[in-house]
């Protein structure tokens, strides 16, 4: 199983359309994947069809793996399209994991101090333990299901916060891509997510995360969006890896899929589904040499 995770602090950068297209496409290939919806604002669960109110908080949802513990498998949902997603949910705004200790709990203990120290104990003692900790859960329920996917590909919150750190401790492989504008904004963002990525690997050690490479989407061929790409090339450098070669260039036939819950296959999409497919084959190659 390859685990790839779609990353960029900042928002609008075209996550969701490279993540929805690119797992459409290996599973056009005959590879069996399952897509993740980390991000709260659902959108490519709504785009596929996994969600139809923004407010359901009865189905199944990444977030009722995370908070209420429900096993992964039952959060599954087929598209019918060859691949599986687990859909997201608007409460992982406010999620940010298990508390240390919650009020109740404390004064549960308000004639017992010597309980309550060890309670205390026992908690801090959990919540550190990979094999019980918040930050590895999604880890812990992954490997539950990895033996069935060739791949599984995550869109993630436009954050560096706990979802993604959540994210990028999801297996002792994690594989980046981040799709970027030809901007300064990118740069500064693939900075801080290479800064966030250093300050893990040094606190864990067996965790393995690899930048694939920055996709620049949006693109339009004029000097200012070649200067910054130039620009871009020597921060990917500089962080120990490179930009696809592909570029995916400003189209409408994105938002338009996106707008009738249609990928790329199913509309006019001419170039930009060209320079995906490209992308896929890039993205192929980059994965099978690791």
């Amino acid at each position: 199983m390859n685990f790839v995770a779609f990353v960029n602090q900042k928002g609008g950068v075209g996550k969701t359309t490279a993540c929805r297209t690119l797992s459409s496409m290996l599973a056009k290939k005959g590879k069996k994947v399952l897509v993740i919806d980390l991000d709260p604002q659902q959108t490519l669960s709504i785009s596929i069809g996994a969600v139809n109110d923004r407010f359901d908080y009865e189905t199944p949802s990444i977030y009722s793996v995370l908070a209420e513990d429900l096993p992964i498998e039952q959060s599954i949902f087929t598209t019918g399209d060859n691949y599986d997603i687990i859909r997201s949910d608007n409460r992982l705004y406010s999620y940010n994991g298990e508390g240390i200790f919650r009020v109740d709990e404390v004064l549960a203990f308000a004639d017992d101090p010597i309980g309550l120290h060890s309670y205390m104990m026992n908690k801090c003692k959990r919540l550190t333990d990979p094999s019980t900790d918040d930050k590895h859960k999604l880890r812990r329920q992954i490997k539950r299901i990895a033996e069935y996917y060739d791949f599984i590909l995550c869109d993630t919150n436009p954050d560096l916060g706990w979802v993604l750190t959540t994210v990028l401790m999801s297996a002792p492989v994690v594989n980046l891509i981040v799709p970027a504008f030809a901007e300064d904004s990118s740069r500064e963002a693939i900075i801080a997510l290479d800064r966030s990525i250093k300050t893990i690997m040094a606190h864990d050690l067996s965790q393995k995360i690899n930048i694939l490479g920055v996709l620049l989407t949006k693109y339009e061929n004029n000097n200012l969006s070649k200067f910054y790409r130039e620009a871009l090339i020597e921060t990917s450098e500089a962080i120990g890896t490179s930009l696809f070669n592909t570029v995916i260039p400003k189209s409408v036939a994105v938002p338009e899929a996106m707008a009738f819950k249609n990928d790329l296959f199913d509309g006019r999409g001419g170039t930009i589904l060209n320079q995906y497919q490209k992308f896929c084959d890039e993205f192929l190659e980059r994965i099978e040499n690791i």
